[in-house]
Parts: C-alpha cells; structure tokens; sequence
C-alpha cells in the first residue's frame, strides 16, 4: 500500500541488503555489479512502483538527486516492486520508466525480494546506505508530504556523507 503520509525510519548502523535481481533498466552490466556492492559510494534506494501516486510525486526530488550528485561518487538507484498486476509485466515498467523520464538505473523486483529483505510495508520508501554499506536514513512515504522536508534531510545526509561524516 502507498504511504499517504511519512516518517522518518531508524535503521541507523544496520548493514543493507544487498540487492538481488537480474533485470535492470538504464544500467550496463559494469553498473549492475557495482551497484549492488555498496562498497565505496553513497547510494540513494527508491522503492516505487509505477501506478503509486506517492511513488510518482517523489520522483523530481529522485531525478534531482541522480542530477545533482557525481554518479562515481553516489548511486542513484529506484527498485521497482510491484503492487497491482499491471505493474508485474516488465513491458509495462519498460513504458512507464520511459513515460516518467527516469534515466537512473531501475532494479525490477517482480518477486519483491528486495522489498521483504529491506522489511518494507509502504511505497515509497527511500533508503541512504553510506560508503561502507550501512543504513545511514530512511523516509517512508512522500519526501514533501504536509510540508515535510525528506528532500533536504536526504540532501544533507548524503552531503555529509561525502564529506567523511557519520
């Protein structure tokens, strides 16, 4: 179910999941490996699926981020897991990756494998795993919802992040 509303989760320190799943969009076969590591960048995870109302209103602030930031130093990447049937046929991810003018890389979850790894109830969920591999922040829900501030909070935490903080 999509989040309406949302919060600020407490994974702190706890070491990611790495991701699992062999179907990619906007990712070469170099980019997969590296992506799933973890190891030595910061990576921004966007769990979404594409008929989410929620999931597409956080979708500037994901573009924002893979706009903003050096991708050899942060990793932008969104883990499509689907909700409605519709949203299980990869053609359909395909169209609607497309439509939505996303150009990072896409994990297809179809099974939700990466979904029930990472203990998600809600889409969308952001996670923020540092250069070690170790949950840094999670929002779930929308990054503006009622005058939230998920964007800058997520903004800062990477930006800490690369500068050596914890």
């Amino acid at each position: 179910m999509g989040c309406v509303s949302w919060s600020l989760g407490s994974t702190k320190d706890q070491t990611a999941p790495m991701l699992s799943g062999q179907q990619w969009l906007n990712a070469s076969l170099d980019q997969q490996k590296q992506l799933v590591e973890f190891k030595g960048h910061v990576t921004i995870l966007h769990f979404w699926t594409f008929d989410c109302i929620n999931c597409k209103h956080n979708l500037p602030s994901i573009a924002a981020w893979a706009k903003a930031f050096p991708s050899n130093k942060v990793s932008v990447i969104g883990i499509h897991t689907p909700e409605l049937p519709e949203e299980r046929n990869v053609d359909n991810v395909k169209a609607a990756v497309k439509r939505l003018g996303i150009t990072y890389p896409v994990l297809i979850d179809g099974a939700g494998t990466n979904w029930r790894h990472y203990g998600l109830n809600c889409w969308p969920t952001v996670f923020v795993i540092d250069q070690q591999g170790k949950v840094r922040q999670t929002w779930e829900g929308e990054l503006g919802w009622n005058g939230a501030d998920g964007f800058e909070q997520i903004t800062r935490t990477v930006q800490r992040l690369l500068k050596g903080g914890a």
